[in-house]
């Protein structure tokens, strides 16, 4: 017979509710989550998805402390799957985030594709509807995987011979969204990121000259012209990028005075006041970001020629140069504040895809960044950020104050040691004071999940023939442990139903004394007659 080789990838992401559903599912990689993950879905129906590029057999959830929560599957066997990591779901996301945003805007017909003739999964997703009364069928499209400008030139014309629009719409790794910008000045871009236990579609405008902005998809409406963000305005003609910052006026830069257009030729700006003043502002700008603190302190500059010529002093540009208009305090401060934002968004980012594997002390030394460019900045971080960071100081206090893997593994070769003298002798159930007791250790104020993972680490090396020895450890009154189940979900083994707990944890219990009983019925078998003596 031969061996199934024990699948050892970690799966993130899967389908719910039938293998073939476009539902995803995305399990969070930290055990925090994990309980909040499975009150969402109860009945675990958990699949590896054919539009995942998976198997479609059933898959199980495992929680872990000492390493990340990954999906399983439940038989061994040879699946295909090709991508498992956290993102490898995001076309079933952003299929299924656009057609529920299309639907609310009164679009009719709106259905989704994820696989093209002659393309593979995860490379685009088609959203085709119909608007107004019209009966003729408009196409967006997603692409998602990267392909050459004259391939994306070739789809792009005929699909604009079978539609009567075509969107375009570019994922986080197709580089196609250059030539878009470059085509119609810019390109819609599209990406997933994780919120809690699920992941959310945002949308961003990517233009020549600036970092894509990316916002939730609610803030952007379907129109005629295409997909209208913030950052676009809508013109008879189109779309087009909208302008924030007023332009000054020709009148303006006429009333330049001649004493200050000499003084520009020091400085290389033309008389005119047609050249820009960042080249000499920008260092200066810097420069205040960093002293900004000493300027604005209680004792300040006696007066406003003082303030002046110290900020001369500063940037070394002449004195009348200054008296143009230049970045504001509330600029230099909403400035300092975005790049701080940033920073605290890629750590908290860092930490959401490797945080379980760092130690603590590492995990202490980025919370201590987090709060060096909280207190730098001038306003509180929003919300959200506010949440996620009170989340992960909370866990970091938790693994403080709770054993670690370490001291997990030295309990649980205690416990077993318990355990099976217990299934060699009698097979009665402990309960966790019992076990405390027996140990002299405090084992029943113990955290669930740390439990849990000690009764893990007890049945690591169990036979599957044989029952689980944490089928010994009981609720009181000889009462199946609330915790069981998931220590079998752990461990590979059939969950049996809530209502059919109590009977299969009678059952192993009968299955360890069954083994007891074979124990004591062994025969001695001896040889009759003297035995050969060695030469």
């Amino acid at each position: 017979m031969p061996i199934e080789e024990e699948d050892t990838r970690k799966v993130q992401t899967a389908v719910a509710g039938s293998p073939g559903a476009d539902r995803p599912v995305y399990l969070p990689m930290d055990a925090a989550s994990y309980d909040h993950f499975i009150r969402e879905y109860p009945s675990r129906d958990f699949y590896c998805g054919t539009l995942l590029g998976g198997c479609g057999k059933k898959l199980s959830a495992r929680k872990y402390r000492d390493k990340k929560c990954h999906f399983a599957h439940v038989v061994s066997g040879q699946c295909r799957r090709v991508s498992t990591n956290e993102a490898s779901a995001d076309h079933l996301y952003i299929g299924r985030a656009l057609a529920a945003w299309m639907k609310k805007q009164k679009y009719k017909n709106v259905q989704v594709r994820y696989k093209q003739r002659g393309q593979s999964l995860r490379e685009l997703v088609d959203i085709s509807y119909t608007r107004g009364g019209s009966p003729r069928r408009h196409l967006m499209r997603v692409q998602l995987a990267r392909r050459s400008k004259t391939e994306w030139e070739r789809s792009d014309t005929e699909l604009h011979g079978q539609w009567a629009g075509v969107q375009w719409l570019f994922g986080p790794d197709s580089m196609l969204a250059n030539w878009q910008v470059d085509r119609q000045g810019y390109a819609i871009r599209i990406q997933c990121r994780p919120a809690g236990i699920t992941r959310v579609v945002e949308v961003g405008v990517q233009f020549a000259d600036a970092p894509v902005e990316w916002i939730p998809l609610s803030r952007c409406r379907m129109t005629a012209y295409g997909i209208h963000a913030p950052a676009l305005e809508l013109t008879p003609t189109g779309l087009s990028r909208l302008d924030r910052e007023p332009r000054p006026s020709p009148s303006r830069l006429a009333e330049v005075p001649p004493s200050v257009s000499h003084r520009a030729q020091d400085v290389g700006l033309s008389p005119s006041g047609e050249s820009s003043l960042a080249p000499v502002i920008a260092p200066a700008a810097d420069l205040l970001v960093r002293k900004r603190r000493t300027l604005e302190r209680p004792k300040p500059v006696e007066s406003h020629h003082a303030q002046r010529e110290a900020l001369a002093g500063l940037v070394r540009v002449p004195h009348s140069i200054l008296g143009a208009p230049g970045p504001s305090l509330e600029q230099l401060r909403a400035e300092d504040d975005r790049r701080g934002t940033e920073r605290v968004l890629s750590l908290l980012d860092r930490l959401d895809q490797i945080g379980d594997d760092l130690h603590l002390d590492q995990l202490q030394k980025v919370l201590r960044e987090i709060a060096f460019c909280e207190e730098a900045m001038w306003s509180p971080l929003i919300t959200s950020l506010r949440q996620r960071t009170a989340a992960w100081r909370a866990h970091v206090e938790a693994m403080a104050e709770r054993p670690t893997f370490r001291q997990i593994c030295a309990l649980a070769d205690l416990v077993r040691w318990v355990l099976d003298m217990a299934a060699r002798r009698s097979a009665r159930p402990f309960t966790w004071v019992e076990l405390g007791e027996r140990l002299s250790r405090p084992l029943a104020p113990l955290h669930p999940e740390d439990k849990v993972s000690i009764l893990v680490e007890v049945d690591r090396a169990t036979c599957s023939g044989r029952p689980p020895l944490s089928a010994l450890v009981a609720a009181r009154s000889n009462r199946v442990h609330p915790l069981y189940a998931q220590v079998l979900d752990h461990l590979g083994r059939p969950v049996p139903a809530p209502d059919a707990s109590q009977t299969s944890w009678e059952a192993d219990v009968r299955e360890h004394r069954r083994f007891q009983c074979l124990r004591e019925k062994q025969y001695r078998v001896t040889v009759q007659g003297r035995p050969a003596q060695h030469r």
